[in-house]
């Protein structure tokens, strides 16, 4: 299953206008229990002050794979997320590593 994917993450180097540029995202965090206690793993810090994604990448799209190691969260689904629309987003004002993002569509379950 495809998941619509928003991406707040402006710092890294997938995001392309808030779309990502992978065709699919792990997201780690299998003890969470809120959102801050996840995270993208495949956030990479973007080099320079592109806009856009770095080139070498799919283009941008709505649809995603994700797979997800957030036992705990209700769209869980045999690490595969369920949820119709996921945003990712930060969880501090200075994204530089994965620590820096959040899963905001997760709901302990």
């Amino acid at each position: 299953m495809k998941n619509r994917l928003e991406c707040q993450v402006t710092s890294c180097r997938h995001n392309a206008n808030n779309l990502c540029c992978l065709s699919s995202i792990k997201v780690d965090g299998p003890a969470a229990c809120q959102p801050d206690q996840t995270c993208c793993e495949s956030y990479e810090e973007r080099s320079g002050a592109a806009s856009n994604a770095v080139s070498g990448y799919e283009s941008p799209s709505v649809e995603t794979f994700i797979d997800c190691k957030a036992h705990k969260c209700t769209y869980n689904n045999n690490c595969k997320c369920e949820a119709e629309c996921v945003c990712v987003g930060c969880c501090c004002s200075d994204v530089s590593s994965k620590s820096g993002t959040e899963c905001c569509t997760f709901r302990e379950g």
